[in-house]
């Protein structure tokens, strides 16, 4: 059986791998990017003349574990959500010149323990936390692993809590 029917079968079943991932991960927008991969690993595929004799069961496969690995890291991800309750009275006019001073010193307390990690470090942290760039990106600009980065951005997170005592790492 010829590669093309398995870009055929891909292309016919597209929407029912992209409502079968989003069933398993829960997101539209993250089922399209793994479904997207699976057409890269599709393609390569057909590059390496790999013969498949069932392309419906193969993409299956292939998508299934691209969602499940995705699933896996996103366990691993760190939580990045922002509690919008606390930022809804945040305008400049609510803080008094105290706490605006007070603001200022804990903003350059963080600055100053930035400025002192390693480089590579503080461009992860920063990356991740301003950027919002995923893990996967930051470790391929750095070219270390998505574990490597995680235990990077920690160690920035570890630093800045210990130079704000209220924050929580």
């Amino acid at each position: 059986m010829s590669n093309d029917h398995l870009l055929e079968a891909y292309l016919a079943n597209r929407s029912r791998f992209v409502s079968l991932v989003t069933s398993m991960v829960g997101c539209a927008a993250h089922a399209e990017d793994i479904v997207q991969d699976a057409f890269i690993q599709i393609i390569s595929a057909k590059k390496q003349g790999v013969i498949v004799f069932s392309p419906i069961a193969y993409l299956t496969t292939i998508i299934r574990r691209l969602a499940l690995d995705h699933m896996r890291s996103s366990r691993r991800q760190i939580p990045t959500e922002i509690d919008h309750f606390l930022l809804a009275d945040t305008g400049a006019e609510s803080f008094s010149p105290e706490a605006q001073a007070g603001h200022r010193e804990e903003l350059d307390a963080v600055a100053d323990i930035l400025a002192a990690l390693p480089p590579r470090t503080r461009r992860a942290f920063e990356m991740y936390r301003i950027g919002g760039y995923k893990l996967q990106e930051i470790a391929t600009v750095l070219g270390v692993s998505t574990t490597r980065v995680h235990k990077m951005i920690q160690i920035a997170l570890v630093a800045c809590a210990a130079a704000l005592p209220d924050m929580e790492p």
